[in-house]
């Protein structure tokens, strides 16, 4: 039956529809940061793609509507990897950014505790997310990209830490 809904490729395929992160994945996202706005609660504005930093460049640039707070967008559509949590880091400490995002294919147990590690010791300021990437697709409809989060903050702990945010 064509029309019940169908898992698109497995995940490990995304590169069947984005062959290169920076030139085919980057750009798409880039034009669809609502539904990552949608997925993850927080009003994404781009601001640049390659940001400069050093002699590297983070991905995608972009602040949250309403706040200004900066966000760093880092992509992987493969697993997760020691060296793109470094560069998650490096590039939000080098553009004090306030929030992190890592999209991946999938996230390794070692690098979901990773983050969750990092939401848990940093303040109410510091939010870091983890997404997979899926595609679904509906008999041969165009593949629809879905983001599933993996690790959030968890603000209730955030702000038990921080004892002004308590009111009597």
């Amino acid at each position: 039956d064509s029309s019940a809904w169908m898992p698109g490729p497995p995940r490990e395929d995304l590169r069947t529809v984005w062959e290169h992160e920076a030139v085919d994945f980057t750009p798409w996202l880039v034009e669809n940061l609502t539904l990552l706005s949608e997925t993850i609660g927080i009003n994404i504005q781009f601001k640049e793609r390659e940001a400069a930093v050093g002699r590297f460049s983070a991905d995608i640039l972009a602040e949250e509507v309403g706040t200004n707070r900066k966000i760093v967008i880092e992509n992987q559509i493969e697993e997760t990897n020691h060296d793109h949590l470094g560069k998650l880091i490096t590039y939000a400490a080098w553009l004090d950014a306030d929030v992190l995002i890592w999209i991946v294919k999938k996230a390794k147990e070692e690098h979901r505790q990773a983050v969750r590690w990092l939401n848990d010791k940093t303040d109410s300021n510091i939010d870091v997310y983890l997404l997979e990437m899926e595609l679904w697709r509906i008999g041969n409809s165009a593949y629809a990209p879905k983001f599933n989060i993996v690790e959030s903050p968890n603000n209730w702990k955030k702000a038990s830490k921080d004892p002004e945010s308590f009111t009597e």
